[in-house]
């Protein structure tokens, strides 16, 4: 190298950034490791997150849902309801009309 290409490096700069980069290659490539992880982790969480999202929406949906076929199964459940169902199928059962009764068995001892 002539002594000026060794002067204008010098006051470039090049030559000590390069004897520096040169010196510290490895921390370099590991603070480069680190950013890789860095981003691959963001991701994974913001993934996770929009899932965990998604899976909340669903999970209120659904809850809707049961709320109202609940609410509907207890209106046709009701025994109004159940002798108009079976009216309009022409059947001829219907709601009894007096009240149940209790029946008493005598004991009889053991033999």
């Amino acid at each position: 190298m002539k002594p000026r290409e060794i002067i204008t490096n010098l006051f470039d700069g090049e030559l000590i950034l390069r004897k520096l980069v040169e010196r510290h290659l490895r921390f370099i490539f590991f603070l480069f490791g680190l950013v890789i992880v860095y981003i691959s982790l963001h991701y994974a969480v913001s993934q996770t997150l929009v899932e965990g999202r998604k899976l909340e929406r669903e999970l209120k949906n659904l809850r809707a849902e049961y709320t109202s076929c609940k609410a509907a199964l207890m209106f046709l459940s009701k025994r109004e309801e159940i002798s108009k169902h079976l009216a309009d199928l022409g059947s001829k059962v219907h709601a009894p009309t007096l009240p149940p009764r209790r029946i008493m068995m005598e004991e009889y001892p053991h033999e």
